[in-house]
């Protein structure tokens, strides 16, 4: 798919930076939409002296800080040709875009939201794509919001693996049912209701459980965040993975 990004303006600091705008639906955009789906958010809001445009992704700070800055910040890069840093905010590693042109682009040209990010279906532009960018897409959201359990069958031995997607937002959750769904994977959805600071939550979830699926997972999707692939690798090597790692603590013993 071709982009035709000749309506969208450029701010005198987006012309100074060389902003640029992918020309094509690629599997590096593909996958920072659906990135953005599960850890960005973006907004626009007056200021006294004009208009911001901002988009931010925030993570985990002790577990992604690293894979922010190695991976997320050049993808940025690759895509619009602009500079990004990664702040460290108390628990949180952010990375916060300015610009009115990548703004404009990923919300009038890709679909991706405004303010919050409910009762919002994936954008169009992928569910009509084609297998590999949504591939890269759902990789993108799995990276942000997809986690990778092994499970204890006997006593404290974590070895059966789930995937597992949880979101309180039901047009979310179809979303991610169809997109599966269309990738010929096999899972099992439900939802359960759950109660936080004293008010009951329905919350909607995916898992994809087993070794087959696990397997099917990983050669055709696989996972990018280190979190992910830590645990995958040392499930790997030593068929379980001890409860409650830490990224640093997989790190070290896959190096051992």
């Amino acid at each position: 798919m071709k982009f035709d990004s000749s309506d969208i303006s450029f701010s005198d600091l987006d012309l100074k930076q060389k902003i640029k705008l992918p020309e094509t639906l690629n599997l590096e955009l593909a996958y920072l939409l659906g990135f953005h789906l599960g850890d960005g958010s973006m907004s626009v809001y007056k200021k006294r002296n004009g208009v911001n445009y901002y988009i931010s992704y925030d993570g985990n700070l002790s577990e992604e800080l690293k894979w922010y800055k190695s991976f997320l910040c050049p993808l940025i890069k690759k895509l619009f040709n602009k500079n990004v840093k990664v702040l460290s905010k108390k628990t949180t590693a952010n990375i916060t875009i300015y610009s009115k042109t990548i703004l404009s682009f990923l919300h009038e040209k890709c679909g991706l939201p405004l303010g919050k990010k409910s009762n919002y279906e994936f954008p169009s532009i992928i569910l009509k794509s084609n297998p590999e960018i949504k591939r890269s897409f759902l990789r993108g959201l799995a990276d942000a919001d997809f986690s990778l359990a092994f499970k204890a069958r006997h006593k404290n031995i974590n070895y059966y693996p789930v995937i597992d997607y949880q979101t309180s937002d039901e047009v979310l959750h179809n979303s991610t049912k169809k997109i599966l769904e269309d990738l010929k994977f096999k899972f099992y959805s439900n939802s359960r209701f759950q109660t936080r600071k004293g008010k009951v939550h329905r919350n909607y979830y995916i898992q994809i459980n087993g070794v087959p699926r696990l397997n099917k997972w990983m050669s055709e999707i696989g996972f990018n965040s280190p979190v992910q692939l830590t645990k995958y690798f040392l499930w790997k090597k030593q068929g379980f993975v001890p409860p409650g790692t830490s990224l640093s603590i997989r790190e070290n013993l896959l190096r051992k």
